[in-house]
């Protein structure tokens, strides 16, 4: 009889004690999700690392080899994995493509590249960005760079100038307002001084300087006279090349081809010696 009692006295402080703890435990994981806001399987520390790309060169020349890396952005102070993988993705025709990758992340390596030959010339035709992938790295996440883009200059030819019309706006009296753009480049050539000049054709009114440091002057005959214009530049052109654009209005029907300017030149002179001249052909539009 008394070893009974003594076994139901153990059976009752074991489920007493039991209980508090499950209840301890209960209460504790309540009030670490009430603090986090989320449940404890939710919870993730891992970070995503910083990434950029570095384009070389940059700008990239026309039908030259440029290489394009993928690598970490330590400046941003986040921390940088030795583990996980990188690929470079270029966007081709609205779509992300990988170019180069997956390559392993290691103590040493920490970048990925991908050399090509850019075709195209401008501004931003080309665009890429850098991915990520954690591949069990502990502590980190997967993780996109932003949009980089790559600028294409057009292979050195030296001296060259070109032309083209750029708008023709009927303004409904008989009269277009045409604008024409020239553009220089020097690429290649040694010069102190350079000279874009050239004229509008006859009954040319209305003329407009959008580029700004232009000088103008009537020419030809005096019952029909043309504009002259000149740019002149004693700076090194930045980046090698100066679009120059000017305004005018002239009658025209709309139909059939006009000759809206003569023959245009570029001149480019080294302390006074010039050093080579180029010349473009009338406009005439359309």
């Amino acid at each position: 009889m008394k070893t009974l009692k003594w076994s139901s006295i153990a059976l009752l402080f074991l489920c007493i004690y039991s209980s508090c703890t499950k209840s301890a435990n209960n209460f504790t994981e309540t009030t670490m999700a009430a603090k986090t806001g989320i449940s404890g399987s939710q919870i993730n520390d891992d970070v995503p690392p910083a990434l950029k790309i570095t384009f070389n060169p940059s700008p990239a020349i026309q039908n030259q080899t440029v290489t394009v890396t993928g690598i970490f952005d330590a400046s941003t102070g986040t921390a940088i994995p030795d583990c996980g993988k990188l690929e470079l993705q270029q966007k081709i025709d609205g779509q992300w493509v990988t170019v180069a990758g997956p390559q392993d992340v290691t103590f040493s390596s920490h970048e990925v590249a991908y050399q090509f030959t850019p075709t195209v010339a401008g501004e931003a035709v080309y665009e890429f960005r850098v991915h990520y992938i954690v591949a069990g790295c502990k502590g980190f996440d997967n993780a996109f760079s932003g949009s980089h883009f790559l600028d294409v200059l057009s292979a050195c030819q030296g001296l060259t100038l070109t032309g083209k019309v750029t708008n023709a706006h009927d303004q409904g009296d008989g009269t277009y307002l045409f604008t024409v753009q020239y553009t220089v480049n020097t690429c290649g050539i040694t010069y102190t001084h350079l000279k874009t000049q050239g004229g509008l054709t006859a009954w040319a009114s209305d003329v407009t300087d959008l580029t700004a440091g232009a000088v103008t002057w009537p020419a030809g005959n005096s019952s029909h006279p043309n504009t002259i214009i000149k740019w002149e530049e004693d700076a090194p052109l930045p980046g090698d090349t100066k679009t120059y654009s000017i305004s005018f209005r002239k009658t025209w029907s709309g139909s059939g081809p006009i000759e809206l300017t003569g023959a245009w030149s570029v001149t480019a002179s080294n302390n006074g010696v010039e050093v080579k001249r180029v010349d473009f052909d009338s406009i005439v539009y359309p």
